[in-house]
């Protein structure tokens, strides 16, 4: 389980003047307490909105600044309430459901905030702060697959999120894919150079894939059985190697045993994360019937993407295989060694 909550939980605020209907007074206290809330003033700006809802309660942008207020002060059950009655005068809006589902991933209710965001996505499927915050939610559910795909979202809607970048470089981490975290951490420190969690995540990626390589080769080697033969040794087939192939075959038995090795890793990870996530996912899907069907869909070309990437790790680790074959029947054939 990684730690939680997760830098850069993302909440929305709507700018822009308070109601134009309000009287001139109860639009001044407004004006007045967003701009202590902008500059952190946080007992004010509450004290300012608290005025403004004692006048009308109904008044939305008051009740949206007293949600952020109490947010920021991590007053975090108040900041709930104050979303969902916002979400009750606002039910076309995305925005409350989805800072809902903020405060509840920064109060560890991972179910509540997948529910609530899941609403939010309904009514906004263009948000890349909803999916970013799903995919916080997500991992911290051990749900990885759910996870890497509501971040590829987010940051398919906004390529430059580098908090984006950075967490879904972690949960591949997690799931032993270090290339792919790589490839994230450099986007992320692109974005932003100097990111000290991405230069952190960096750094025990590319250790990850170094000692990967340096774990002990499981096929084994003929023991000399005499001096007068020392500096060379004899295959299963009797051919001789030299000294000089006999490294290059150690070296090269090496490097296939660890891309088998991390091949098979990543086979058996996208196996149990991913894939069985996305088959019960569609089967869902499909048994909850018409009142899912744009979920359905959904589902299904997220099965077809999974699918895919399945298809092309096993490639991946059939390929490492024959080459090692390959290898084997060169060297006690009396061919060179590859």
């Amino acid at each position: 389980m990684p730690d939680a909550p997760e830098a850069g939980v993302v909440l929305l605020i709507r700018g822009g003047w308070c109601g134009m209907n309000e009287t001139p007074d109860v639009d001044a206290l407004c004006q007045e307490a967003k701009l202590c809330l902008q500059q952190s003033r946080l007992d004010k700006a509450t004290t300012l909105f608290a005025q403004v809802l004692a006048v009308d309660e109904e008044h939305a942008e008051a009740r949206e600044g007293m949600a952020s207020a109490c947010f920021h002060a991590k007053d975090y059950p108040a900041a709930i309430e104050h979303f969902e009655r916002l979400a009750e005068l606002r039910p076309l809006d995305a925005r409350p459901l989805i800072n809902l589902g903020a405060v509840y991933n920064r109060q560890k209710e991972y179910d509540k905030a997948v529910a609530v965001l899941r609403k939010g996505v309904g009514k906004d499927s263009r948000s890349y702060e909803a999916f970013y915050n799903l995919g916080i939610a997500y991992r911290n559910l051990e749900q990885r697959s759910m996870a890497t795909t509501a971040y590829c979202e987010a940051l398919r809607l906004n390529p430059d999120m580098s908090a984006g970048h950075v967490n879904l470089a972690n949960v591949y981490v997690e799931m032993s894919n270090y290339r792919k975290a790589i490839e994230h951490y450099n986007l992320a420190l692109k974005l932003k150079p100097g990111l000290q969690r991405a230069e952190a995540g960096l750094e025990r990626a590319e250790e990850a894939i170094e000692a990967s390589k340096a774990q002990v080769s499981p096929f084994g080697r003929l023991v000399e059985t005499g001096e007068n033969i020392r500096g060379t040794v004899a295959t299963g087939a009797g051919r001789v190697l030299s000294s000089v192939e006999r490294a290059k075959d150690r070296s090269t038995i090496g490097d296939l045993a660890a891309e088998i090795h991390e091949s098979a890793q990543e086979v058996t990870s996208q196996l149990r994360d991913e894939m069985t996530e996305a088959i019960l996912e569609l089967g869902r899907s499909i048994a909850e019937g018409a009142d899912r069907a744009s979920n359905i869909v959904e589902n299904q070309d997220h099965f077809s993407v999974t699918l895919g990437r399945s298809q092309v790790l096993r490639k991946r680790f059939r390929d490492a295989l024959a080459e090692l074959s390959d290898h084997e029947s060169a060297m006690t054939s009396g061919g060179e060694p590859g």
